[in-house]
């Protein structure tokens, strides 16, 4: 029967369905037939649902009531963490959204069906995702949901509130373990200069450019920042250091200058005793990673870009860039420590308009222990003055340049230009607003995927 009628949507996708695949077809396939009689099938019937179609790597589920499709998405995954896998555990995205649908014989088509799987696809392995839609439609009920804030999802015209449930236990909210952390140890610049450093994770090393300002402790629970920590590490032995005037490192120093950050990361390469290794580089970081790679051409194999730019504020052919750079340089001085609503806040909703507000929140609150205010307006002028736009023909290792089309931080075209000037480059157009990428950003899986496959190649 054609036509209209309202429905909850229940989107389902396998995490890392191709990888899997390729390791062992046949033991997936066994894999998700169990998974379909044991947990699936039955779950949904309880919840009085309609299995619409399943996929090779998902299922699409119709439900009459919207509470009735959050507790079985809650249900599905709850049954997932206590089954008794016999070999790695298989991983599930969930995503809920309800609304008026069109009916074509047995398939569904409309906003409600497209909305649940941009939300599955943006959820955390393991956990569920849903619209502010599906709260407020199932008004009291008996999950925790914590905000991860508005979305624009691609080809959906409005933006879409998002939640995600609270699981108990927490355990498989797509974290894994957190990598094996080494001890905090230090260096020495040659200008006398203390630099805090670690690793995380085993294997060949690859070195992190220090970004924006940072802390390596504060950067674990960094919305943005965290997730990349965690899934690079996984590949190898990630080298992390706070630059100078920053973070645990020295904040009393003479010199903040694009030179000495270049200093300051071979610096640590002497001193993590790595003669060559990939760089991972976020915002300015790509830019003294080229600088080190067009000095050191022997010491960098590859660099990975995120939100990078080859030309600061100050040095583009703009004059409300050069007008934004010198406003925000004053600010940072005279209102870094100010309390909420603060520009710490505005700053944390330019870096990551699409986190959560309590993320976002986080963010701000540790900025202020990562830096002083002086050390800030620093920071600043050097970075709105950073001009690598001359050497990039000199970096002829490979390198990977991902930038976010919305970036607010640093736009998109910085992004295009940096790559277009790089002989050996990727680029890769991610669809977020964000300079740096939450876990459940939608882009967060395309990123990580691009990022893993590049970086194997040279761990």
């Amino acid at each position: 029967m054609n036509g209209r009628r309202f429905a909850a949507i229940l989107s389902i996708d396998v995490v890392g369905y191709s990888r899997m695949m390729q390791l062992d077809a046949s033991g997936l396939l066994k894999s998700l037939n169990k998974i379909f009689r044991d947990i699936l099938k039955p779950t949904v019937a309880e919840g009085g649902g309609r299995i619409v179609k399943l996929l090779g790597d998902g299922a699409l589920v119709e439900f009459p009531a919207t509470l009735s499709a959050l507790s079985t998405a809650v249900g599905i995954q709850q049954k997932m963490s206590a089954y008794p896998w016999p070999r790695e555990a298989i991983q599930l995205r969930l995503g809920v959204h309800a609304g008026d649908v069109l009916v074509e014989g047995n398939d569904l088509f409309g906003d409600p069906v497209n909305i649940a799987a941009r939300l599955q696809a943006a959820a955390a392995p393991g956990g569920i995702l849903i619209s502010g839609m599906v709260r407020d439609l199932c008004g009291s009920q008996p999950y925790a949901l914590k905000s991860q804030g508005v979305h624009r999802f691609k080809n959906i015209a409005h933006p879409v509130e998002t939640l995600s449930v609270v699981l108990e236990p927490e355990k498989n909210s797509g974290t894994d373990n957190a990598p094996a952390r080494g001890d905090l140890r230090f260096c020495k610049t040659s200008d006398g200069v203390t630099l805090a450093w670690e690793c995380s994770g085993d294997g060949a090393p690859i070195i992190k450019a220090p970004n924006w300002i940072g802390h390596l402790d504060l950067d674990w629970r960094s919305p943005g920042i965290a997730p990349m920590i965690r899934s690079v590490s996984r590949l190898g032995r990630l080298v992390r250091f706070d630059a100078r005037g920053n973070g645990l490192s020295d904040w009393d120093v003479d010199q903040i200058s694009f030179d000495r950050f270049v200093d300051d990361l071979e610096c640590v390469f002497d001193a993590a005793g790595v003669e060559r290794a990939p760089i991972l580089a976020i915002s300015q970081g790509g830019a003294v990673a080229a600088a080190f790679a067009a000095r050191a051409p022997e010491r960098v194999s590859a660099i990975v870009m995120l939100g990078s730019f080859p030309l600061g504020r100050a040095q583009r052919n703009n004059p409300q860039d050069r007008a934004r750079a010198e406003a925000l340089k004053s600010m940072m001085r005279a209102g870094w420590d100010d309390e909420y609503p603060s520009l710490r806040d505005h700053l944390a909703q330019v870096i990551l308009p699409g986190a959560s507000i309590e993320d976002r929140d986080v963010y701000a609150a540790d900025m202020r222990q990562m830096i002083s205010p002086e050390n800030a307006g620093r920071y600043r002028e050097v970075i709105d003055n950073i001009d690598v736009m001359y050497l990039l023909k000199e970096v002829t290792v490979p390198c990977l340049v991902l930038h976010s089309r919305g970036d607010r931080m640093q736009p998109f075209d910085q992004g295009r230009q940096f790559a277009a000037g790089l002989p050996n480059s990727k680029f890769v157009a991610l669809d977020s607003d964000n300079h740096i990428l939450p876990e459940y950003d939608t882009a967060w899986p395309q990123a990580e995927r691009e990022i893993s496959s590049f970086l194997k190649a040279y761990v």
